[in-house]
């Protein structure tokens, strides 16, 4: 059977290659949904009740609603996902069920987002059942609070609609989106999200500055043994669906303050089960751009010159002693790399990459300089060709972000986002450039 992917990388010509396989993840329900009873309400739109909401603790909050779980050792927010439960104790808004929930958590006010809809999660729906289901949502918000206003701005990065409603816990918010069939790109239409906000009574901007005391050297952490890392980079769960590449965007907008979420930026980036490396770099200088902030693209997954490179090292090395040639197909149809990566010897392409001494030395020098005025790097890469422990995805192409660095021991430290667990890891430099397609950073 054909593997799905995760991250997809447009070829050298125009056609997108997929490079990210789909995570092997158990949709077994965890331990912690085993348990014989679940503190909190399963109907989680009662929350909008607690006049609190906005100001109750990351420890109380999880206490009293044990189906949350913290995305990080931070506890900067917390999620339930709603696969992860029986059926009967999965998490609903009013009678809808549920595909995903996130509290963060905020001195300025905590949010509590209910994901009714997303296509990652739930797939493609029909137009009328996507309008049904917000129409549904208007009324039953309409009933328990009264009339719903325009709060204005709904997305910074997306067309999407919303209604507000006052309430206790401040301000309910149904926020929905969906893309317009284009006939003359090719386009059907696509649901995106509908979602429900709850918190503190805001307006959104199309730019979210940054704060003025924003000052690189507090984001910064080191240690005796040598290490530099970025240590305020918010932890985004990405969950079961292909959206690694959209959710590592999302926790840098959050770093630099930017109030955009995955869910905006596949609909952006139009990501189904991955992204196109090509529509990402695109979107990315885009919504960067719009958000006060630049994206410089360090090295290129679609460049046709280092993909060029690399398929040329292979050969000569193929054809040494022992070598394994390039195969035929790859020769003739080099745009072809990405699909014909797992045909290659691994061994051999990790020897090849290492042995590019300008190519690592030229990463090294980029992940420090930008570790040093505190951007974190989007790092996009090829999962299975050196060994890692602990992943829920095996191969294929995957995006994380560089965070960190040793000089001493000549380490990347990175970070995944896949929640708890993932905030902090390490490789060789020699391995991170063995596995490296992409480099990309955002920044003020």
């Amino acid at each position: 059977m054909r593997m799905r992917y995760r991250f997809a990388l447009a070829p050298l010509p125009a056609r997108a290659v997929i490079l990210c396989l789909a995570m092997v993840v158990s949709a077994a329900i965890d331990s912690h949904a085993q348990t014989a009873a679940l503190s909190g309400p399963r109907n989680l739109g009662t929350l909008a009740l607690d006049s609190a909401l906005s100001t109750v603790s990351p420890d109380e909050f999880v206490a009293r609603n044990s189906r949350f779980e913290f995305t990080s050792a931070a506890r900067e927010s917390a999620r339930v996902e709603a696969r992860r439960l029986p059926e009967q104790e999965a998490p609903v808004f009013e009678g809808f069920p549920l595909v995903d929930a996130v509290m963060r958590f905020d001195k300025t006010g905590n949010e509590l987002t209910l994901v009714v809809y997303s296509v990652g999660d739930s797939g493609v729906i029909s137009e009328e059942k996507f309008d049904g289901m917000v129409e549904s949502l208007v009324v039953a918000l309409t009933k328990a609070y009264g009339k719903g206003v325009s709060p204005g701005v709904a997305s910074a990065v997306v067309r999407a609609k919303a209604l507000s409603w006052k309430c206790p816990a401040g301000q309910i918010r149904l926020e929905w989106s969906s893309t317009r069939a284009n006939a003359s790109r090719g386009q059907a239409y696509r649901p995106e999200f509908a979602r429900v906000v709850i918190g503190p009574a805001l307006v959104r901007s199309l730019s979210t500055p940054r704060p003025a005391k924003w000052i690189p050297a507090e984001q910064l952490r080191s240690s005796d043994t040598g290490d530099r890392w970025i240590a305020t980079v918010p932890m985004v769960d990405q969950g079961q669906k292909g959206y690694c590449a959209v959710a590592t965007s999302e926790r840098v907008l959050r770093y630099y303050g930017r109030d955009v979420d995955q869910h905006e930026l596949a609909q952006a980036c139009q990501t189904e089960q991955g992204t196109s490396s090509q529509k990402f770099e695109e979107q990315m200088k885009r919504v960067a751009s719009r958000l006060g902030l630049r994206y410089q693209i360090h090295l290129s997954a679609v460049d046709p010159r280092f993909i060029g490179e690399i398929i040329r090292d292979y050969a000569k090395a193929g054809k040494r002693k022992g070598g394994v040639p390039v195969p035929s197909q790859l020769e003739q149809h080099p745009y072809a790399f990405y699909q014909m990566l797992d045909s290659l010897d691994r061994g051999q392409l990790v020897a090849v990459r290492k042995a590019d001494r300008a190519g690592l030395a030229r990463m090294e020098r980029q992940v420090r300089e930008s570790i040093d005025r505190a951007d974190p790097l989007i790092w996009c890469v090829q999962l299975g060709i050196v060994p890692e422990q602990g992943l829920p995805q095996a191969n294929g192409g995957h995006m994380r972000l560089i965070i960190g660095y040793n000089a001493k021991t000549s380490e990347v430290l990175y970070t995944d986002s896949w929640g708890a667990g993932h905030e902090l890891k390490r490789m060789p430099l020699s391995d991170a450039w063995a596995i490296t397609f992409g480099l990309s950073v955002m920044k003020p």
